[in-house]
């Protein structure tokens, strides 16, 4: 008989590759000793109130820190820059955000209410507020629920040159609008945004900012027509910023596209999910494909009917 072919060589199995470190073991020793040494400090250095309740405020002890502030001042110390808003952050953190449509909990409000308390300390201990105090005040507005006192809060930094927002003041507000449900707002502070920019201040964008906005222009909602305008300014900005939108921030523009019945947008953003190669789901994907269709349809007819109109009007003249 024939004899057989040899089986071919196994391949090799792979080998997980030996671990090499990155850097050498005395490194890592002393990275972790320096981020000891102000926790030394502290146990070497008299404590002084801004230490203990910065301490309360990490070991999320709201109720401690406020009493060692009220006796602080009773002492006869002042209370720096950084403690009211090492205060306010605390009592932000302490809130339950407000949703759209929703009040205010009991103790969100008065959380708010201690905020307001600090801020007229402030004033009252001749501690002007900095730009990081008005945007804690504005974060804790937000998660309040009182979106107009801070636009009016807002409004009031944008006419202040010592005050002017940057990326978190303007992160903060979007955030705030988009999850209270005021898309029209976050588009007003949108504009603002974009009126700054052209300034010599210019504020950046981030991509926190975009995803904001793109909620901003495809949330649900009576106005949606209006909103889902601004939708090419949003992805051009994106654009020159070289940041997309992902997969599922795709989908919900294409549906709101689709729901609008904007053929020429659901088309761009169909351009852009391929020049950009996102993996959307294929459904809005083909419902979106067939409405661009039948709107291109649509469209040849309306050009057509005038050609049409004429053939009969001549058709009718001839036949007369």
């Amino acid at each position: 008989g024939v004899p057989s072919a040899p089986p071919p060589p196994a391949e090799p199995a792979l080998q997980p590759a030996s671990h090499v470190p990155a850097f050498p073991r005395w490194v890592h020793r002393l990275s972790e000793y320096l981020e000891r040494v102000p926790q030394r400090l502290d146990l070497w250095l008299m404590p002084s109130y801004s230490s203990v309740i910065y301490h309360h405020l990490r070991a999320g002890e709201l109720a401690q820190a406020l009493c060692t502030f009220e006796e602080m001042k009773v002492e006869g110390e002042v209370p720096s820059h950084a403690v009211y808003e090492m205060l306010i952050r605390g009592c932000t953190i302490a809130m339950r955000r407000v949703g759209q449509g929703e009040v205010p909990d009991h103790l969100t409000s008065n959380m708010l209410k201690v905020v307001m308390r600090l801020w007229k300390d402030m004033h009252e201990m001749e501690r002007r507020p900095d730009y990081w105090t008005y945007n804690e005040l504005i974060r804790a507005f937000g998660k309040a629920g009182a979106v107009p006192q801070a636009l009016e809060l807002f409004e009031h930094m944008c006419g202040n040159v010592r005050l002017l927002p940057e990326e978190r003041a303007f992160n903060s507000m979007y955030e705030m609008c988009v999850l209270s449900g005021n898309y029209a707002a976050a588009l007003q502070v949108f504009d603002e945004h974009e009126e700054l920019r052209k300034s010599l201040w210019k504020p950046r964008y981030t991509p926190v900012s975009f995803s904001l906005l793109l909620a901003a222009v495809a949330r649900e909602g009576d106005d949606l027509h209006k909103r889902i305008q601004q939708l090419p300014r949003v992805l051009a900005l994106m654009d020159r910023h070289a940041v997309y939108p992902r997969a599922e921030a795709c989908e919900k523009l294409l549906s709101a596209c689709i729901a609008t019945r904007e053929i020429g947008l659901a088309a761009e953003v169909m351009s852009l999910i391929e020049r950009v190669g996102q993996d959307v789901d294929p459904e809005i994907a083909a419902r979106a494909r067939r409405t661009i269709g039948e709107g291109e349809g649509g469209a040849a007819r309306s050009l057509d009917e005038p050609a049409v109109e004429a053939k009969l009007e001549r058709r009718d003249s001839s036949s007369s």
